[in-house]
């Protein structure tokens, strides 16, 4: 589970801003939301990010994936001199040439089935790693694994596996992720991690998910996507996928020079249809499909969400979503809340993280005060991230936060006032 992520000068977070999942000592809804982990620490389920438009919410996300793109494929994948795709603070001279920081504290079981905690981050430039660490936390002591500064590495002998391959490492890429690529048995365990974090940004399409897990051979999603179709009122009965090849048109020239190769495998174009049920005078005779482009807007975003959510609930996996209630019914965007909050529908624990504009489901029916944040942009355009619990005004248990929110009480709203007198306040 994670415990905390930390973003310093990346896109619109100039300043050190740490996210937090460990519960705090208010007592609301404490049996619900929470659940223990290692020495009877508690930590949320759930969690909601508000904010007015380009507030940076969604560079919070862009954040995470970030750092977990660059912490599993950089070894594998970049090439020598190749850029880092680091971001710093856009509207500063003084960050614009500094390193984007990232940390991330998480647990994860060890071959014993224990919870070990560990702490990974790492500093870069577009140019080249600065800095980078892994730590583990045993019996209450933080063990240190792996140091680095810039091309300096220094593995002690609890992480043997990174030892003898300091010297390969590229200053553009991760050691975490050239000591997995050796399988080496921490660096491999901490990216399959990784792997199974899901996290969309900003309007990123999510449907592929789903898409891939139900084109795959052996694959038996079809049961867990109409599932969660009916948990959400679809009616929906059967999902079918139509595999067409795409005919490739050779240049002439390319079509003569490989004239006695082997023909490469054809892509093929893949149509999902969704099937409904069609009546003759009220009677069910049968079923009609629908291709997906026909569908709703709102359908379509729940197939999308179907695997993501199904599979983090049954692996007990993080889930990072930007923009959640787009396109969603208010009462659909609450239940799949309730889902992750509840000790039944998620007994491994999986971890909701969502920004959204929704307003209806912040109560505290549905949010402890430490899983409601807030991001907000200052004069000088930096964002920052704050939770209720945080806020500087003490906040009541039972407070109705929806309306507190937009009555400007937390801050994180848009200035409506000052965009009508831009307008002339206009009607």
């Amino acid at each position: 589970m994670i415990v905390e992520f930390t973003i310093q000068n990346y896109r619109s977070f100039k300043e050190r801003h740490t996210f937090s999942l460990a519960s705090t000592k208010t007592r609301e809804l404490s049996e619900s939301n929470v659940f223990e982990a290692g020495d009877k620490l508690r930590f949320l389920k759930t969690a909601a990010i508000y904010g007015a438009n380009a507030s940076g919410k969604s560079n919070f996300f862009r954040a995470l994936s970030f750092f977990r793109t660059f912490a599993i494929f950089s070894g594998p994948k970049k090439q020598v001199g190749e850029a880092i795709e680091a971001d710093p603070f856009y509207f500063s001279k003084q960050t614009e040439h500094e390193p984007s920081s990232f940390e991330i504290v998480f647990f994860m079981k060890n071959n014993d089935g224990k919870n070990i905690r560990y702490r990974y981050g790492f500093s870069v430039t577009t140019k080249e790693v600065i800095a980078e660490y892994l730590f583990a936390i045993f019996n209450v002591r933080e063990i240190t694994l792996f140091t680095r500064e810039k091309q300096e590495i220094t593995a002690t002998v609890h992480f043997r596996e990174g030892a003898k391959i300091k010297s390969e490492v590229r200053s553009n890429c991760s050691f975490l992720s050239v000591c997995a690529q050796i399988n080496g048995e921490i660096a491999a365990s901490i990216v399959r991690y990784f792997q199974n974090m899901f996290i969309t940004s900003g309007l990123q399409n999510i449907a592929s998910v789903t898409k891939n897990r139900l084109s795959m051979p052996g694959a038996d999603a079809h049961e867990d996507v109409l599932d969660f179709l009916h948990f959400a009122d679809i009616q929906i009965n059967e999902l079918q996928v139509s595999r067409e090849p795409v005919n490739i048109l050779w240049h002439p020239d390319i079509a003569e020079s490989k004239r006695n190769q082997p023909l490469p495998k054809l892509p093929e174009r893949r149509t999902y249809f969704f099937g409904h049920a069609y009546f003759d005078n009220g009677k069910n005779i049968g079923t009609v499909l629908l291709p997906e482009h026909q569908e709703s807007s709102g359908t379509q975003k729940l197939f999308a969400y179907a695997i993501p959510v199904t599979s983090a609930l049954k692996n007990g996996s993080p889930l990072f979503i930007d923009e959640f209630d787009a396109q969603l019914h208010p009462l659909i965007i609450e239940n799949i809340i309730k889902l992750f909050n509840s000790a039944e529908k998620n007994p491994r624990n999986a971890q909701l993280v969502i920004s959204c504009h929704a307003v209806n489901i912040l109560t505290n029916r549905l949010f402890r005060r430490d899983q409601i944040w807030f991001c907000e942009k200052d004069q000088y355009g930096a964002t920052d991230l704050y939770s209720l619990v945080e806020y500087d005004e003490p906040v009541r248990n039972d407070a109705a936060f929806g309306k507190s929110y937009l009555q400007g009480k937390y801050g994180a709203v848009p200035y409506i006032s000052e965009i009508n007198s831009q307008l002339g306040n206009c009607k």
